[in-house]
């Protein structure tokens, strides 16, 4: 009898630990299924939200080439309207929003190699920068080996062998920088200098000997002040116009009484049109979309025409450009 009661006993457990195992095989089964089910809805999100983005840079290249053709001067400031972007707009199943940033605020400091050679009125121009805003001018000539193809050394450069012996070791890029955070990797470069100089540079794209200007109507007095040494800090400072500089053409910005008689040489302008122009060629585009309590962002940069339409150069998840 005990006998009996003992195997029942082991039965009934044995049923229960079966009962348990489909039990858990069901939740797992069920979270699985869950699991898919969730990664297909953002899956189709994210290729839904892929698709506004790309109708937000339509919209971007067409209110930047509406804004050339209204523009007799084809001229660029902090005034422009394109700045404003688009904030809320509502589809059918999303919430729209989009913004446009003019990169030629800033040196490119890709302009210092164009087509495999040294370009000096960029580098005379980025080591004014660098004195005037108390960094090492050597970082000029670091830039310089990072982006050329040979293991020559300018007289304060570094090339591989100083980047391989460091603890991991790593290589120069031997082209044009890539991201502005590349230049956190230059030998000798700390966080604090890296910090103050990436809010006057940045990186764009260069093509064969074409260099990128700055806008003189969004540079701000540090970087004015750098075009010639003749410039004052007062200069720069009445010049950027506290933000709001609108010159119509590089001509009016000679013309402007704070150096419209220290300026007056034809060489030193022509040296200066070099560098900046009243135009913003390179943009940045960020497009958010919200769904279904999901938010996407996604970045283009752009490159201007003659015509202002915009064309995309890459698109990232991440912005372009360090934010401050």
């Amino acid at each position: 009898m005990r006998s009996l009661r003992y195997k029942q006993g082991i039965a009934m457990l044995m049923a229960l630990v079966m009962l348990a195992i489909a039990s858990s095989l069901a939740v797992l089964f069920w979270y699985d299924n869950q699991l898919t089910v969730a990664r297909i809805q953002h899956l189709q999100q994210a290729y839904q939200a892929k698709h506004y983005s790309q109708g937000m840079l339509l919209w971007g290249s067409d209110i930047l080439k509406a804004d050339y053709k209204e523009d007799e001067n084809q001229h660029d400031s902090n005034l422009d309207p394109w700045l404003q972007g688009i904030q809320g707009m509502a589809v059918e199943d999303a919430i729209l929003s989009g913004e446009l940033t003019g990169m030629n605020d800033k040196f490119n400091v890709n302009n210092l190699v164009l087509d495999g050679n040294k370009s000096d009125p960029h580098i005379a121009y980025f080591r004014q920068l660098l004195l005037l805003l108390q960094l090492d001018i050597g970082i000029a000539d670091k830039v310089v080996d990072w982006i050329d193809a040979d293991q020559v050394p300018e007289p304060n450069g570094a090339e591989d062998f100083n980047y391989m012996a460091k603890s991991p070791g790593y290589k120069t890029g031997s082209k044009h920088f890539q991201h502005v955070k590349e230049l956190a990797l230059l030998e000798g470069m700390t966080s604090d200098q890296f910090n103050k100089l990436s809010q006057y540079v940045t990186v764009l794209p260069i093509t064969g000997r074409v260099p990128t200007k700055m806008n003189v109507n969004t540079m701000s007095p540090p970087l004015l002040k750098s075009l010639h040494t003749l410039i004052s800090n007062d200069m720069a400072l009445r010049l950027n116009q506290n933000n709001q500089a609108n010159f119509l053409t590089i001509n009016d910005f000679f013309q402007h009484e704070s150096i419209r008689y220290v300026l007056s040489d034809n060489a030193i302008r022509s040296q200066i049109k070099l560098l900046a122009s009243v135009q913003t060629r390179d943009l940045q585009a960020l497009s958010t979309i919200q769904m279904e309590g999901q938010s996407f962002q996604m970045y283009a940069l752009l490159k201007r025409n003659n015509s202002g339409e915009a064309q995309v150069i890459s698109r990232s998840y991440a912005p372009f450009t360090t934010q401050f």
